[in-house]
């Protein structure tokens, strides 16, 4: 099991990373919210949905005093938490979303289509290039092509980012490949959606108006449902908001205000 910490104990906020496999990636996140409490960076191992939530609840259960935590995942951590959140409420002060996938089969095809306006023609070549290769289970390259798509789909999905001052992640593809594929299946299936109906804490969702994952593919879906939950767009914003130039103070505040309603600093 593996953990970084950041700040000091109590540990009450966990920034939950995506990918799946992409361990590291919220390490910047988690560093700017170690000045307000202490913060945990969990790092997913496990290659399977229900792997990754039982060590992801072994995580917050070791690492804390006892006490819930705000939970803040990023892109599939989002969704990973939320899954933890509901298998084990007693783990979640609240559940804030950054950057989620829709959750519902009939959205996916809008992210797709945002990407490649976001592309150049030779960007879009490779973007296809790299999918194809992803796909092909003979490919023993899949963490390096994993890292070149990540790269790819990161320029589209940010509005204007910071210049880079973090480790540079490399995915891992086998996780990402397994782990995908089953998440996948259960936003098919409706398995996702119904997870959030097992919530028993507040819910924020946080997205950036240039990402191209739809947020009407999180607030439709949790509206239809009757779930209740909080919404903010952030403007000039992609997916990765503390990188981004404009939102970056925004997205910051807003969530150290959030971690403050909780008690937890």
């Amino acid at each position: 099991m593996t953990v970084r910490f950041h700040g000091g104990k109590p540990y009450r906020a966990a920034a939950v990373h995506g990918g799946p496999g992409a361990a590291g990636s919220a390490a910047g996140l988690a560093e700017e919210l170690a000045g307000v409490c202490g913060t945990i960076e969990p790092l997913q191992t496990k290659d399977s949905v229900n792997g990754q939530v039982e060590e992801l609840g072994e995580q917050l259960r070791s690492s804390g005093n006892g006490k819930p935590f705000v939970l803040i995942g990023h892109s599939w951590g989002a969704w990973l938490c939320a899954m933890t959140a509901a298998r084990y409420p007693e783990l979640a002060a609240r559940l804030i979303l950054v950057g989620a996938g829709p959750l519902e089969e009939r959205y996916v095809p809008i992210i797709e289509k945002r990407r490649l306006s976001h592309f150049s023609g030779e960007e879009r070549n490779l973007y296809f290039s790299l999918l194809e290769k992803l796909q092909d289970p003979r490919s023993a390259e899949k963490s390096r092509l994993l890292q070149s798509l990540g790269e790819l789909c990161g320029k589209a999905d940010s509005f204007c980012e910071l210049p880079d001052t973090e480790p540079p992640v490399i995915p891992d593809g086998e996780i990402y490949s397994r782990v995908f594929s089953e998440a996948a299946e259960m936003r098919k299936n409706g398995a996702l959606c119904a997870v959030f109906r097992k919530l028993r804490c507040p819910l924020l969702i946080l997205h950036g108006e240039y990402d191209t994952h739809p947020p009407e593919g999180l607030t439709e879906p949790l509206a239809k449902e009757g779930i209740p939950c909080r919404f903010q767009l952030l403007r000039k914003c992609g997916h990765t908001p503390w990188r981004e130039r404009f939102a970056r103070t925004r997205f910051l505040t807003i969530l150290r205000r959030e971690i403050h309603a909780a008690g937890c600093c």
